[in-house]
């Protein structure tokens, strides 16, 4: 009798064990990392009636069956920029180099012809109208633009339209937080740089990169100056760049904004600034792509 209650207990203990080994062999295999997921989608706003395509890149593990949410950074002329982008964080997550975060490119409907990005941004990313830059034909005859075709201004519309559409079918179709940044480059850089004084509190990380204050005559200082007379926090984090071949209407203009806002002392702001050495405004973009997602969501020394 004592031998046959031996000989269970022997075997009761075997199979749990068995169990376990089973189990945690079936956890390792689900804990495999599920990268390069992206989507698409098209949102066509009803406020200004265009068609926003929306490429997202999902991080590893990302699931709609568990109870984790993201993060979200939002980057501006997605077409070009959200492949990098895409690629930089998937290189970067296989090592813990970032945080889990979605990314969410935001641009138009444009494949073979730069006509419909360029008369886009060119309205959707500058604050205010400027006749005599849509009219320029600096910018018309390099991008084959007709005359007119140019029109400038609707920065706070394109604003309303990520704030009320692009981020609510965002929150709505993935696991997302309240924590948003959004980054972008040139006009995209301009556009950034005035969601910071408009609306301040929708989002706390900005990618400012290569930005255009140069624009209707440095008119961004001058909206800087307004808030900092009403604001004395800013509790958000920065990161600010240039290629250093970029010419005077750039490098040196980014340099005295980044001076300005230090000069404030801000409560609350982290403000990282880099010159790209030996890079032009299109040569520094794929470095300024992995460079700010490396300073807003790196791990924190």
């Amino acid at each position: 009798m004592y031998k046959n209650n031996l000989r269970l207990i022997i075997i009761t203990l075997l199979v749990l064990v068995a169990s376990a080994a089973v189990h945690e062999l079936m956890g390792q295999a689900n804990s495999t990392p599920v990268i390069n997921q992206k989507a698409e989608h098209a949102l066509q706003s009803r406020i200004n009636k265009t068609t926003y395509n929306l490429s997202i890149s999902l991080p590893q593990h990302y699931s709609p069956n568990d109870t984790v949410h993201y993060p979200v950074l939002y980057i501006l002329d997605g077409g070009l920029a959200f492949p990098i982008a895409h690629a930089a964080r998937t290189s970067m997550d296989m090592f813990g180099d970032l945080d889990k975060m979605i990314i969410v490119g935001i641009d138009y409907e444009w494949k073979q012809s730069l006509t419909p990005w360029m008369t886009n941004r060119w309205k959707d990313y500058t604050p205010t109208k400027d006749a005599a830059f849509d009219a320029s034909p600096t910018y018309t005859k390099a991008f084959g633009l007709t005359e007119g075709s140019l029109s400038s201004g609707g920065a706070p519309i394109f604003l309303n339209v990520i704030k009320t559409e692009i981020i609510p079918f965002i929150d709505k179709s993935y696991k997302t937080t309240t924590e948003r940044g959004i980054s972008g480059h040139s006009f995209g850089g301009l556009f950034v740089n005035y969601c910071l004084f408009m609306a301040p509190d929708l989002f706390g990380r900005y990618g400012i990169n290569s930005p255009s204050l140069w624009w209707n005559s440095k008119e961004m200082f001058k909206i800087e100056k307004t808030f900092s007379a009403k604001n004395q926090s800013l509790p958000v984090q920065i990161f600010m760049s240039v290629g250093s071949m970029e010419g005077k209407s750039m490098t040196p203009v980014m340099t005295a904004f980044a001076d300005t806002l230090k000069s404030r002392n801000y409560k609350g702001l982290t403000l990282t600034t880099h010159i790209f050495e030996d890079e032009t405004h299109m040569s520094v973009v794929p470095a300024m792509i992995s460079r700010t997602l490396k300073v807003l969501y790196g791990p924190k020394k």
